[in-house]
Formats: structure tokens, C-alpha cells, sequence
């Protein structure tokens, strides 16, 4: 059962401020009954029964249900089912939709109805919301009015959703109470409480379309040529054979599953299209591989359409496919369901130049499909769930772009598998809103989802969002792959700013044991980044010996919020066991975080890592040096100690096919052979003492990636290294153990 916290406002409601009629309730009593046919769907019975117990929340009352009028009754309707046509007048309940409501009051008599199945109680959800005042914030945290007297005035109020599908990925989401009361439709909530959209398979369906462990190691040619062998990546979308089998699936899954609103034919997760001849072909006369998907797609399509005109396909605009093709169109009942992935999470989507790719794709999208676009969108940071990722611009105006650009769905994509990502509950909510209606204030509903959930401390919550997104400029970006040292906004300025913001908080909540909890969860992503700075071989923000009691914190939050997963890949990046064994290989590890560097110098066709440059040739620390592009260089302090990666983009800028040389002495009481670890983006060669000790040509940069051994002589000893630079990331770790 939710735990409501109850939030006492002594304000009149919303309908005070309307002309006034008469009264609901006055005083805590009524003469008012709530009317229920008694051939009322189970959804219609529930919404009777929630506006009956939170009519009582709000006024003491409990308005008592009944299946009876009598002629002087005062009624509350609920449902179109039984109603006189002196409140209906000229409603015809047909032509509502299965979620679209009437709000109607003569001052005497209300109405609230609509189409089935959620339209009734999606209304009863909105009459409380809109003219009593109620919310739910989150699973726990609800704003129910204290208010002993209810004007009844006369209202006109119909409404259906901005957007016809309404799902999201947050564990708020997950929770059937919830998404009833802030009127979503994705998830599973069952009839006798309206159902669902349902989308089945969900996603990435070609597995459930064509079983690979019932058909490949007989028809392996049903499946994705990659590289000259056959694998289960994809699907061999021009086999005649392997088509039929998934046509006889798609109708089998119509026979089985009549509830389903739309059936999803679905590339699988990655890549590994098909390269055979007739794949290839079609997709490069098409201009993109979408050709062969869509090829396939319109045949199961086009089958289908002939014995069920009104059944809906739907499929992906996803990664290889995300580009429409030049010729082929989808068939008139196949939804696209368009990614918006690779894109600027900083910024709305107009207005910022990288997210014009996508927007070419969704107005080229729109010009070819006819039965409608979805968007599957991405909120969150997929690579570190709880690190502070001050995206609210971007999501508080695209949803309203969305639906003004005549978009029918969107999944808004959270972290509901990792568990409490960074101000998810806050997410939640507002998108929430924003889907039903999009026209709303966004940054006054994150005012007021900060108001009423954070209480003594909320002044507090809103400075830290405005101190992190202050920091979003126009020419900061960011994806939904960061890491902590490559986004601008988490330097230490601030992370020392929300350290103290945070300390207020929790000071302004002493005593309140629900609120200290909810703002340690909030204040868990700025522990998250001290901690993930120091297992990169920072000690700017938690030293080694302030190292025990940081981690302890840590790990009691992750317990006490149920925290699974730290990123989208639970075995690697997100893996929480892995987390902490980095930050312990860094407890007992040194970085060297202070160099002389040099550069760039030219790499021109990757033979930089070979070519003998000055700084090779020996040392001198006022020698200018002629780099690339003929520029003027010499040797330069580098110190950074919030990192322990040398990152090179960020002395010399972006850059390509260059590399840099940076130099530093180890001083050792005596002779000794040391352990070093390495992590290199690009390549990377080491000397010691003027002897070379490793030479790798290209990696990815991490901290200890390789490692080697080599001795170092009593006293002063010189350390070299060279990074190459081919394309993106620029730098190194350098770590003795």
C-alpha cells in the first residue's frame, strides 16, 4: 500500500476562486451522493470509489456511493452508464476516446465521464488534480488538501492526452497506484483498472519472431550473413522461407493476445545486419539498410491488413535504420518507432545544431508514414545512472515538441533496472504531466514537485538544480554516454558547492527522518562522483584517508535504495562490484597526476607513434620546438589532481592525428622494481631512464588497463611518455602499484 505523506494546506481549491453554485461538501458534510450505475465496468466502479476516498482525504466527508436517484437527490456522476440527459445534454459517449473525459457541472449536478476503458477514471484523476488540488509526487509522497468545504461550480472541462501512447522506465512507473493517478498507460495495470497500451513484444522482437534456438542449426540461412558466416545478430530479411515463419508467428501472437494495441517487429538490440547479396543490394539502392527492414516489415504488414484491417504493426528507427529509405514506404498500418539517441541531452531539441540529424530524421519519417510516429527518447545517463546529469531543459521542452509536431507516443527511456538514478522521482513525475499535457510550465511543475516533496529543505534542493544547470551553456554538451571527467559541469567549484548545499539541506531537515532520507539519496549522485573521481586516481575530493568513511556512506545508500545497477551493462560499466573494486585498487595505488608536456606534433597517417621527435632527443625545459601545423612549442606544467587521467583534449584542444610527450622524474631511496599500470587513448610508448619499457600501439583509456614491470635506479629517475591521438578522446593513466 502507498505511504501518503499528507501535505495540510489551508487554502480554498481551485474551484473557490470559480463562481460558486453551491457546495459539495461545506463544513465537512454534504447532501451529495456519488452515482454509479450498477452496470458500471470495473474501472468506472474504481473511479467512484477513489473519488469517494479522497473527497474524505481532503474534507472530512466520505460522500456515500450509490446505484439509485431519486428526484431530489444531489448527484455526483461517474460515468456516462445510467446518467440523465439533463447533465449529458449533447454528449455522445461514442465519440469519446478510450481516454478522453468531461468535466461538466451546472452548479448543481457533476459529471465526470468519459470513453472506456480509462476515460472515466483518468477523469475522476483529473477533477482531483485540477479543481481539488491533489498530486502524487512519487509512490510515497502525496499532496492531499485539507479543506472542509468544496464549491461546486459550473464547469465545461473535456480533455484527452497530448499523446496517444504514455509510457516511461522509472521504478515510479512500475507501481500500478502511481501510473493510474498521474495518468500514464504503458504499464501492465489490469483491466479491472483500465489495462493498457500494450505493445507486444515490447522491443527488440526478431529473437520472438524467428526463435533462434528453434531454427538456426536447421535454417541457418534465416539469419544475418556478418562477416561471411551466418549468426543470430539479425534476421535475413529477403529469405522468402524465414518471412513466412514470422508472418505465421505475427498471427499467432493476434490469435493469442486480442488485448494488444499495436505488435512489434523489431531489429534486435546492436548491430550485425544482414550483408548478404539481396540485403546489400536493397539497402544500398535504398540509401539505408530501414530498405530491407521495411521490405520485411510491409510483407507481414500487407498479410496481415487482409484478414485484420484494424491491427497495427510498429518498428523500429533505431541504429543502422534510423534513416528512412529513398524509395520504400511504410505500409499503412505500420507505426515507426523513431530512437532519439544520439543527439545534445543538454539542450532542447531546437536551437541546438546537434540535434539537427535527428530532426531531419523525424520531419523525413513524418513525410512517409501514415498510421504515425513514436519516439523512444532518453532521459537518462546511461553509462553512470547516478551521476548528476542536469538535463531538465531538454525534456521540458521536447515533449511539448513532440506533440505539436503530430507525434503519437513516447517511451521515455529512465533507469527503473538500475533503481534510484539521479532525481528520477522528480523525472518521473514532471514528464508524467508533460505527456498528458504538454502545454503545461514545466519549470513551474519542477518547482512545485520541489516545493511540496522536499518541504523545510526545499530552498535548498532548488539552489543545487539551479547550480547545476546554471552550468549548462550553449556550447556545453553532453550525450547520454558521459563520464564524469569529460562534461563540464562537475568541476570542482562545484562539487564543492553542492557538498555545501547538502550539508544545509540535511540541517534543515533534522528531526524529519522520512525528508533526511529522501535528500541522502539526492545528495547520493555528488558522493558517486567524489567516489568514481577517486577510483580514476583523484584525490581532490576524497583523500585516502577520508577514503573508509565516504565508501561506508556509499554503500549504505545503495542498500537502503535498493540500488542494482550503476549503468545500462550490469556485467562491466555498471556493474556494482566492479565500482567498488576500482575505487580499492586505488586506495593502494599512487597516479601521477604532475607533468611536463610537449606538443602536439604531427601524426599524419599514424606514423607520429614511430617518428623520433625533440623531446627524445633529450631534455632542456626552456627548448621551443616546431609542432604541427608549423606552431611554436615548448614544455608546459600540467597538474590535476581531481583526476588521474592526463587528459590531453583539454590543454590542446579537440584534436586529430597528433601526439604529445609528457615528462616527469621519480625519485627512490634505492634501486628498486616497480609495478606501473597504464591506460592509453590513443597509443602510448614509456621510457625510463632513456630506455624504452612499453610500446602499445592503440587502446581505450582506463585506468590500469596494461601493466609492466621495470627497475629504477637509487635517486632521480626520468619517466617519458608519447600518447598518439587518431580520433576523440586524447590522454593517459600512469599508476604505480
Amino acid at each position: 500500500m502507498m505511504r501518503l505523506l499528507l501535505l495540510t494546506i489551508f487554502a480554498a481549491t481551485i474551484l473557490s476562486a470559480c463562481s460558486q453554485s453551491g457546495h459539495l461538501v461545506k463544513d465537512g458534510k454534504s447532501d451529495y451522493k456519488i452515482f454509479i450505475s450498477d452496470k458500471a465496468t470495473a474501472p468506472e466502479k474504481h473511479a467512484a470509489e477513489e473519488l469517494q476516498t479522497y473527497l474524505q482525504k481532503v474534507s472530512g466527508c466520505k460522500i456515500a456511493i450509490t446505484h439509485e436517484q431519486g428526484s431530489d437527490e444531489k448527484l455526483i456522476y461517474v460515468g456516462f452508464k445510467d446518467a440523465p440527459a439533463t447533465i449529458t445534454g449533447n454528449l455522445n459517449p461514442a465519440e469519446f476516446g478510450n481516454e478522453e473525459y468531461i468535466i461538466r457541472s451546472d452548479g448543481k449536478s457533476l459529471l465526470i465521464a468519459g470513453g472506456e476503458t480509462r476515460g472515466t477514471l483518468y477523469g475522476v484523476m483529473g477533477y482531483l488534480a485540477d479543481y481539488v488540488g491533489c498530486r502524487w509526487y512519487t509512490r510515497d509522497v502525496a499532496k492531499i488538501p485539507t479543506n472542509p468545504t468544496l464549491s461546486l461550480a459550473k464547469i465545461e472541462d473535456r480533455q484527452k492526452p497530448a499523446l496517444q501512447y504514455r509510457d516511461m522506465d522509472w521504478r515510479e512507473s512500475l507501481d500500478a497506484t502511481w501510473v493510474i493517478h498521474n495518468r500514464l498507460n504503458g504499464f501492465k495495470v489490469g483491466d479491472s483498472l483500465g489495462g493498457n497500451y500494450v505493445t507486444f513484444p515490447f522491443v527488440h522482437t526478431f529473437n520472438q519472431l524467428v526463435p533462434p534456438a528453434k531454427y538456426f542449426k536447421t535454417h541457418p540461412e534465416y539469419f544475418s550473413l556478418v562477416n561471411g558466416k551466418r549468426t543470430t545478430a539479425q534476421l535475413c530479411l529477403t529469405n522468402p522461407e524465414m518471412v513466412k515463419v514470422a508472418i505465421a508467428t505475427v498471427f499467432d501472437w493476434i490469435k493469442t493476445r486480442p488485448e494488444v494495441n499495436v505488435f512489434s517487429i523489431d531489429q534486435n538490440d546492436f548491430g550485425g545486419r544482414c550483408e548478404c547479396k539481396l540485403c546489400s543490394a536493397l539497402d544500398e539502392k535504398e540509401g539505408s539498410p530501414s530498405g530491407s527492414l521495411l521490405t520485411f516489415v510491409n510483407q507481414i504488414a500487407d498479410t496481415v491488413a487482409k484478414t485484420n484491417p484494424k491491427i497495427r504493426l510498429q518498428t523500429l528507427a533505431y541504429d543502422y535504420t534510423v534513416d528512412p529509405p529513398k524509395n520504400i514506404r511504410p505500409a499503412d498500418n505500420v507505426i515507426i518507432r523513431l530512437c532519439h539517441y544520439d543527439y545534445c541531452a543538454a539542450h532542447p531539441l531546437e536551437g541546438c545544431t546537434k540535434n539537427k540529424p535527428f530532426l531531419d530524421q523525424l520531419n523525413q519519417w513524418k513525410k512517409i508514414t501514415k498510421a504515425g510516429i513514436t519516439i523512444w527518447d532518453y532521459y537518462t545517463d546511461f553509462q553512470n545512472y547516478l551521476m548528476p546529469y542536469p538535463n531538465f531543459a531538454s525534456f521540458s521542452h521536447d515533449v511539448k515538441f513532440y506533440a505539436d509536431n503530430g507525434v503519437m507516443g513516447l517511451f521515455a527511456e529512465g533507469n527503473a533496472n538500475g533503481g534510484a538514478g539521479e532525481f528520477a522521482e522528480l523525472r518521473s513525475w514532471v514528464i508524467a504531466q508533460l505527456m498528458w499535457n504538454p502545454h503545461q510550465d514545466a519549470a513551474k511543475l519542477v518547482d512545485e514537485y520541489v516545493d511540496n516533496v522536499y518541504g523545510k529543505a526545499a530552498k535548498h534542493i532548488a539552489s543545487y538544480i539551479r547550480l547545476l544547470h546554471d552550468q549548462v551553456k550553449p556550447d556545453t554538451h553532453f550525450g547520454i554516454w558521459p563520464e564524469p571527467f569529460n562534461v563540464t559541469y562537475l568541476n570542482q567549484s562545484t562539487i564543492q558547492k553542492a557538498d555545501s548545499i547538502f550539508a544545509l539541506a540535511q540541517k534543515s531537515a533534522a528531526g524529519d527522518t522520512a525528508l533526511t532520507a529522501r535528500i541522502d539519496l539526492d545528495y547520493l549522485p555528488i558522493l558517486y562522483t567524489k567516489l568514481y573521481y577517486f577510483a580514476q586516481g583523484g584525490t581532490a575530493y576524497i583523500s585516502k584517508e577520508e577514503l573508509p568513511a565516504a565508501l561506508s556512506r556509499y554503500n549504505n545508500f545503495v542498500s537502503k535504495y535498493h540500488i542494482t545497477a550503476l549503468g545500462a551493462d550490469v556485467n562491466t560499466f555498471g556493474s556494482l562490484d566492479k565500482f567498488i573494486e576500482k575505487i580499492q585498487i586505488a586506495a593502494n595505488t599512487t597516479f601521477y597526476t604532475d607533468w611536463l608536456i610537449s606538443g602536439p606534433f604531427d601524426n599524419a597517417d599514424h606514423k607520429g607513434h614511430d617518428n623520433i621527435y625533440p623531446p627524445e632527443q633529450g631534455f632542456d625545459s626552456t627548448q621551443t620546438f616546431t609542432g604541427a601545423k608549423y606552431q611554436k612549442i615548448s614544455w608546459k606544467k600540467y597538474h590535476d589532481n581531481t583526476t588521474g587521467y592526463i587528459d590531453l583534449n583539454k590543454v590542446y584542444g579537440p584534436s586529430e592525428n597528433v601526439v604529445a610527450y609528457a615528462r616527469r622524474i621519480i625519485t627512490l631511496p634505492e634501486a628498486k622494481t616497480l609495478k606501473f599500470g597504464v591506460g592509453n587513448n590513443d597509443g602510448i610508448k614509456v621510457w625510463v631512464n632513456g630506455k624504452q619499457v612499453f610500446n602499445l600501439a592503440a587502446a581505450s583509456s582506463g585506468p590500469n588497463q596494461h601493466f609492466f614491470t621495470t627497475t629504477l635506479n637509487k635517486g632521480e629517475n626520468t619517466l617519458l611518455i608519447k600518447v598518439d591521438q587518431l580520433k576523440r578522446g586524447w590522454g593517459f593513466y600512469f599508476a604505480q602499484h
